[in-house]
């Protein structure tokens, strides 16, 4: 696995590689697989799930995923900084998210691979919006939206409780994650093992965690939250339509986002459009816990689409 912060839209943006580095030639590469994450886009949640991705490809495949701006900020030895949220809102909403991830792809990813995409919730919802750009549609092998928030979030019961509950107490909540963020990296560093080992979290994501309780991280984090509620509403019946054939959805059983009902109404709506619920008891944030898991099955996903089977 390779890692680097790499800018992109001038804002420095941490990517991890399998296989090829984004920079290598891939002139001896026909098809690649991406993530789009959820939020928090950090990609350090991601790396179990895509490493076992990338072996059950037989490590033939590359495997790459782009965190999303202003959610991982780079080591203080950077040049170049994450801009702050205020002033900046274009930069860090999900429209700006997307102009992030379009750019990625035109910057890095020749015109003659094919994608293989994976949207992680609202990466989903990502996945779709990119699929509006001719040039990127016809690089498309295949996306793979996963747990996906693509319509109606403030509808879902995990959207209740954030916009009634979780964001009120936000104000109460940030004065505690700067305070947090200013005590010693070992009182910080326990606070959190004993979080992880309340709620079952493997202890390699300690690191992430601490990248994920700075002030600066979460208002983004936040930020981008919010605007989901705002704007992902309903559903963009017509873009699956015209890419039914490019599309295939992975929903959860008992997901607080994204009900069973939404798979439901979209059978009945696009009976032809290849969506799956799933049988195995995955969470939404299937990364904390069943990374193993969902790694086979994308990966099988990915083998039963590839260019040569």
């Amino acid at each position: 696995m390779q890692e680097a912060y790499v800018n992109i839209c001038g804002v420095p943006t941490h990517i991890m590689t399998w296989g090829k580095w984004i920079e290598e030639s891939l002139d001896d590469v026909k098809e690649i697989a991406i993530c789009i994450t959820g939020n928090p886009g950090l990609p350090g949640f991601y790396t179990e799930f895509l490493g076992n991705v990338y072996r059950q490809l037989n490590c033939e495949m590359p495997v790459w995923v782009i965190g999303h701006l202003g959610h991982d900020d780079p080591p203080s030895t950077s040049i170049r900084e994450v801009p702050p949220l205020a002033g900046n809102d274009a930069l860090f909403d999900l429209e700006g998210q997307v102009k992030h991830k379009l750019k990625f792809i035109e910057e890095y990813v020749p015109e003659n691979v094919k994608i293989h995409l994976m949207g992680h919730s609202i990466g989903a919802w990502m996945v779709l919006q990119l699929l509006k750009n001719e040039n990127i549609k016809k690089r498309i092998q295949k996306g793979y939206l996963l747990f996906p928030t693509v319509e109606r979030m403030v509808e879902s019961s995990n959207g209740w409780v954030f916009t009634n509950i979780a964001l009120p107490a936000y104000i109460v909540l940030g004065f505690f994650i700067t305070f947090f963020s200013r005590l010693p990296v070992i009182v910080r560093i326990f606070c959190l093992h004993i979080y992880f080992w309340l709620f079952s979290i493997p202890n390699h994501f300690i690191g992430t965690g601490l990248k994920y309780s700075k002030p600066c991280v979460v208002e983004k984090v936040v930020f981008l939250a919010k605007d989901e509620m705002a704007k992902v509403r309903g559903l963009d019946r017509e873009i699956i339509k015209e890419n039914v054939g490019l599309l295939k959805f992975y929903y959860g059983a008992t997901d607080g986002w994204v009900p069973v009902k939404y798979y439901e109404d979209l059978k009945r709506d696009i009976p032809n459009v290849d969506a799956t619920v799933d049988t195995k008891k995955i969470a939404h944030a299937f990364v904390l816990r069943s990374s193993v898991q969902m790694g086979a099955i994308v990966a099988n996903m990915i083998m039963e689409n590839k260019l040569n089977k």
